[in-house]
């Protein structure tokens, strides 16, 4: 089948979109915390809720595309949370810029499975390559946008920041009002086989703690870097830096999950995560020592995804990875927005370095979960003949 070269960047292009508006607030929370007169610690909260609803929302897509296309259900999430911002151009307090985060992110959040589900019906045959160029262009926007952002609020303010990316998300829209998706047909015999928990729980557990670090991880890095001297400018760096680097890791772990199981490619990716968060925390006395933290967690964090994805395939039948792939991004997203309140409400009580502490003891935790992982699964995959 022959692939829509421009059917592909305009999915490539919203991906990115997508992920701007809540990458966008890591490098500008010391202006937006300045501007509305709370404290950075306390913005931890406000963005919990976004990330709570950016996963919450995403179960409303499976009624959604019952009723739509799934092309006029992303020109729907992209418009909707391009327009959402606008309350941002006019009087702004702390609860219009929650209400204006929530609405855009519960926009935002219909369309991971949405786009996904119009990837396997337009592009049938050539869905694991589509697939793969689109979520390229998710992580190369993501390394765009931190300083995208920060300039745009330098020479203006953050507002025109945020709202720059609702613009171009309204602008990108209009690329899929027209056209219908071709349906994809299921058969529903094949959705009686029984879910199993019992399998699944380790992997649950797994990215339950992952979300209790990686939000508010990466929501405060800017704040810490700060706090230990770096420019603004310097400290977005950092942050596309770290996402650059994840580029590499998501590579990484796709290639290295194929050659030698997912299983040897998930512990040894994420091996160095809690080694990286070492090398940031001791990295208060060398800034030299912080970067290269960053770094190493941008590669080795986003180079556990590909394995973590493949085993979540492999534990279930072939008619229930849709039903999990979302199981997981709600947890991801949802479940895991308390770790942005956790990580403010630590930085606050005592400061972001003790904060810090507390985050990579939590990676030490999730690294545990990943050993008794390798051993329940090696021994599971043996006996199922998946490996």
């Amino acid at each position: 089948m022959r692939i829509s070269i421009s059917g592909v960047i305009f999915l490539g292009l919203a991906h990115a979109i997508n992920h701007s508006f809540l990458l966008a607030i890591p490098v500008l929370l010391p202006q937006i915390a300045s501007f509305l007169h709370v404290s950075i610690y306390d913005m931890g909260y406000v963005t919990s809720l976004a990330y709570f609803l950016y996963g919450f929302g995403s179960i409303f897509a499976g009624p959604l595309s019952k009723r739509f296309s799934s092309r006029r259900l992303v020109f729907f999430s992209l418009l909707f949370s391009g327009l959402s911002l606008i309350p941002l151009l006019l009087y702004v307090n702390v609860y219009v810029f929650t209400f204006s985060l929530a609405l855009n992110s519960l926009f935002a959040s219909i369309y991971h499975p949405i786009a996904n589900k119009l990837i396997s019906e337009d592009y049938c045959g050539s869905v694991g390559r589509v697939m793969g160029l689109h979520g390229l262009g998710g992580s190369l926007g993501s390394v765009i946008v931190p300083m995208l952002s920060i300039t745009i609020s330098q020479i203006f303010d953050w507002r025109f920041s945020l709202m720059f990316l609702g613009f171009l998300s309204m602008i990108l829209s209009m690329a899929f009002i027209t056209g219908g998706s071709k349906p994809l047909h299921i058969e529903t015999s094949s959705l009686s086989v029984g879910f199993p928990y019992d399998r699944v729980k380790w992997i649950i557990l797994f990215s339950i703690s992952i979300g209790l670090f990686s939000r508010g991880f990466e929501l405060f890095l800017p704040s810490l870097l700060i706090s230990r001297g770096f420019d603004q400018l310097y400290a977005a760096m950092a942050m596309s830096l770290l996402l650059l680097s994840g580029v590499f890791g998501q590579i990484f772990g796709g290639f290295f999950a194929d050659v030698k199981g997912s299983l040897k490619a998930l512990i040894l990716s994420f091996t160095f995560v809690p080694i990286s968060l070492i090398f940031i925390v001791f990295g208060h006395w060398n800034i030299y020592l912080s970067l290269l933290g960053v770094v190493l967690y941008g590669f080795s964090f986003y180079a556990h995804q590909p394995p973590s994805t493949k085993i979540q395939s492999e534990l279930v039948d072939a008619s229930l990875t849709g039903y999990v792939y979302g199981l997981f991004f709600f947890i991801n997203f949802s479940l895991g927005s308390v770790s942005s309140s956790i990580t403010g409400f630590l930085a606050g009580v005592y400061d972001l370095e003790i904060a810090y502490i507390f985050l990579t003891a939590l990676t030490v935790l999730s690294l545990s979960i990943v050993i008794v992982m390798y051993f329940v699964y090696s021994k599971l995959f043996m006996e199922k003949r998946y490996m």
